[in-house]
């Protein structure tokens, strides 16, 4: 029998066993991760119709072979992410179609006295079927869990700026921790949306949890309190701690044109008329 034939021969039974092999991937997958259990019906019919790629593979030419294992790649990744399946469990499966299927190929290769050449050559097509799909299949796989890492941080990161209606006319922001340059572009951009949104009159800036601010922080918030002005919103500063007054007054920053006060309670109490306006 012809090395071709052989192949073709081949190709048949993979895809005949596709089920039975898919199953044994299963099988040994869910010995080594229980874990992974809960998932097996999803990921058994992706491994199924891997196994079947891996059968037709054997009677197609290169380019076609890796265009069949980019497509199911694409979507097995991105499916596998969303089925919270790690990528190394995922990897550590790829290994399993080589010797399961490798075993398959020996047995028909002995039983049709196939040349040494011949066996070499069906045993090069699947090891580079292994390679390309743990390529294809990585690529996806990580560009999914990188697009929700990005979407969480940035979901984290506006919540690092709350801008809070504690009455129909009052928003409060209340800023804790270290107010880099990105945060302090936020911090403008999410009170003047708000304030749009919430149509309020007055917007108070709290700084009672920021440990300190710099020169640049300082002229976001004389923007900010400009931009608010536009709008026709009497934007307030709050809880200017020691530090942050002996950096103003050491960076030279002119806050005197701003309404500052110490305790948010007293920038309340001005705006329902009770107090007096105290500035740096």
């Amino acid at each position: 029998m012809s090395n071709k034939k052989v192949f073709e021969e081949f190709s048949k039974l993979v895809q005949k066993k596709s089920s039975e092999l898919a199953q044994e991937v299963t099988e040994k997958q869910n010995e080594k991760y229980p874990e992974m259990q809960s998932i097996s019906n999803d990921l058994l019919t992706m491994r199924e119709e891997l196994v079947k790629l891996f059968g037709e593979s054997f009677v197609l030419g290169d380019e076609e072979r890796r265009k069949n294992f980019k497509a199911w790649g694409k979507k097995a990744g991105t499916q596998c992410a969303t089925l919270n399946a790690s990528l190394e469990e995922m990897l550590n499966e790829f290994p399993e179609y080589r010797t399961i299927i490798g075993e398959l190929l020996k047995t028909h290769a002995k039983e049709h006295e196939l040349s040494i050449d011949g066996f070499y050559d069906m045993l090069n097509i699947l090891e580079t079927d292994i390679g390309d799909v743990t390529c294809y299949f990585s690529l996806p796989f990580v560009d999914y869990q990188a697009d929700q890492l990005k979407n969480s941080k940035e979901a984290l990161f506006e919540l690092s700026v709350p801008v809070i209606p504690i009455s129909d006319e009052i928003a409060v922001l209340p800023l804790v921790g270290d107010i880099d340059t990105s945060r302090a572009k936020l911090m403008l951009e999410k009170a003047l949306e708000k304030s749009a949104k919430l149509k309020v009159n007055y917007f108070i800036l709290d700084l009672s949890g920021v440990p300190i601010i710099d020169t640049y922080v300082a002229q976001i918030i004389f923007q900010l309190i400009d931009s608010l002005e536009l709008i026709g919103v009497k934007a307030k500063v709050t809880g200017m701690t020691p530090d942050i007054v002996q950096t103003v007054v050491n960076l030279g920053i002119d806050f005197q044109k701003i309404q500052t006060y110490s305790s948010l309670k007293q920038a309340i109490n001005t705006i329902h008329g009770r107090e007096t306006s105290k500035t740096v």
